[in-house]
């Protein structure tokens, strides 16, 4: 009988036409034609509005010309020079760093106490705590803000009458915003109930990654809770710390339903005047769209600017981190 000898299979190994590959032209402008439709979305929501506000910012632009009919004048850069010549625009900027840095430093210290907290409390009472939490993130600052105002009510609020029983008020009858300070206070405090579930939610989830063998062998080494944390917990979670510093500086900068809708409790409102607040107030109640235009054009290179310093920051501890 005649044996046969097995047939040799060939090695694995990808097919002749894919082990050397040569894209053409079509093969490497693929990834662009894979993000065009993004750009293209991009550009028509975020370039148009940005191209029509640098244009009306280079006219003399009132409710003559929005409503009237009437042909817009060109000015140029003058409104420019006029919001930068203003003092008002200084104080506005000095306002809206203060408040940012206050805002921001609140924010990010309390958030991580309190995630530290919900990892450390019982499974029950951490998902109260995250309904909590997440019930205040869901609530709009529109509807937050009367709620707010009725609690620090200069006759009836409850923040008075509580403040008032334990002596810290002489009267019942302060008014928050009678002084630039305690009105910023309360604005500070009412920016950072707002914020602060998703700083917990997003810090607990950063917390819950850190190895707990290194927290174990940290513990054995004889370090304390305050050296686990910085050397073991705080380098793990660092750049979401950063992400979250950074879209909290975006987000304050931003604020404006809540500086708006409380300083009219006050008698000087010009007190509460931000970058964003004075630009709305030129443009809306004075009706000089042109100045406001121009307002928010320098808000918006100030705040990119700042972007661009925060986000190359990330990205420099990012690879840093990876360099370990």
């Amino acid at each position: 009988m005649t044996t046969l000898a097995p047939l040799s299979r060939p090695e694995a190994g990808p097919p002749p036409e894919l082990a050397h590959p040569n894209p053409g032209r079509s093969g490497r402008w693929a990834p662009y034609a894979m993000v065009a439709p993004l750009v293209l979305v991009l550009v028509a929501v975020l370039a148009v509005p940005l191209v029509r506000l640098v244009t009306v910012s280079l006219q003399k632009y009132g409710l003559d010309q929005l409503i009237g009919g009437k042909s817009a004048e060109w000015v140029g850069f003058s409104q420019y020079g006029k919001v930068l010549t203003d003092p008002v625009f200084y104080r506005s900027l000095l306002h809206t760093v203060l408040f940012v840095l206050a805002a921001v430093s609140l924010t990010v210290v309390l958030g991580l106490a309190v995630a530290q907290l919900v990892a450390k409390v019982s499974a029950a009472v951490r998902v109260i705590m995250l309904l909590a939490l997440v019930t205040v993130w869901a609530m709009p600052p529109i509807i937050a803000m009367p709620i707010w105002r009725w609690l620090i009510d200069q006759r009836f609020g409850v923040l008075n009458y509580l403040l008032n029983k334990i002596g810290v008020l002489p009267t019942r009858s302060f008014n928050w915003f009678s002084h630039a300070i305690t009105g910023w206070a309360v604005i500070t405090a009412i920016v950072v109930w707002g914020a602060l579930p998703f700083v917990v939610i997003s810090l607990h989830a950063a917390l819950t990654a850190v190895s707990r063998d290194h927290v174990e062998a940290a513990r054995l080494d004889g370090a304390g809770a305050l050296k686990v944390f910085t050397a073991v917990t705080l380098p793990a979670i660092r750049p979401t710390l950063l992400v979250i510093t950074i879209l909290s500086i975006i987000w304050d900068y931003r604020v404006f339903a809540q500086i708006w809708l409380l300083r009219d409790i006050g008698a000087n409102k010009d007190a509460f005047y931000t970058i964003g607040i004075w630009s709305y107030v030129q443009s809306f109640s004075n009706k000089n769209f042109g100045l406001g235009a121009a307002i928010s054009l320098i808000s918006v290179v100030l705040l990119a600017t700042l972007s661009a310093f925060a986000v190359r920051q990330v990205l420099r501890s990012t690879a840093a981190e990876g360099a370990r």
